[in-house]
């Protein structure tokens, strides 16, 4: 038996109780956070079965998608709160944005969520740290002035979303594929989708 049929063989008798309630988050929440295995975000946050959304990818950090859950966590389910949490000790942080601390990291999510015109809820967005040794969560100051900000932030241009000319969504132009075009195009596919001329979805 391998790994998979180990953790799918006892479905039926851990069947989750959610069958036929309300989808909504209880707590109107949405949590983005690592997909490190040492994170578990329902244990540290004392999230019960159906009360909030929780996001996760290499680092926590945000990326179209993310801005595209979290828009739709907000208009059909009603959320209203964000939480961020990264943490000590990660190895996706340090690929994804090696000249970052975890308070620097989580600077710049709370700043690009806060500034992403496609949430219509942005005022609840705050961010925290896990160290992941001790099992402590901080906060991390992230008011829109202040020296903490000015610190996290040595380009403020790479703090900013853009709108691909091509697909029109918003993106964080310091991700992008395409250096050069990065401030235009959102990845290499819709770059050569308009070059190729085809029409953008709706």
């Amino acid at each position: 038996m391998d790994v998979i049929d180990r953790v799918v063989a006892g479905v039926t008798e851990r069947r989750p109780q959610g069958s036929g309630q309300d989808a909504r988050p209880k707590m109107g929440l949405a949590v983005l956070t690592c997909m490190d295995s040492r994170l578990d975000p329902a244990r540290l946050l004392d999230l019960g079965l159906g009360a909030a959304h929780v996001l996760r990818n290499a680092g926590g950090v945000v990326t179209t998608d993310v801005v595209e859950s979290l828009a739709m966590s907000q208009e059909r389910f009603g959320t209203r709160h964000v939480v961020v949490v990264h943490h000590t000790h990660c190895a996706a942080l340090a690929e994804r944005l090696p000249r970052h601390s975890a308070e620097e990291s989580v600077r710049a999510a709370v700043r690009l969520l806060r500034a992403a015109p496609d949430l219509p809820h942005r005022d609840a967005v705050r961010g925290f740290v896990l160290d992941i040794e001790r099992g402590t969560l901080t906060e991390v100051p992230t008011s829109a002035t202040g020296p903490a900000v000015a610190r996290a932030a040595p380009s403020r241009a790479g703090w900013r979303l853009s709108r691909c000319l091509w697909c029109k969504r918003a993106f964080d132009p310091s991700a992008s594929s395409r250096r050069r075009q990065r401030r235009v195009y959102c990845g290499d596919l819709c770059r050569l989708a308009a070059r190729a001329g085809g029409p953008a979805p709706p």
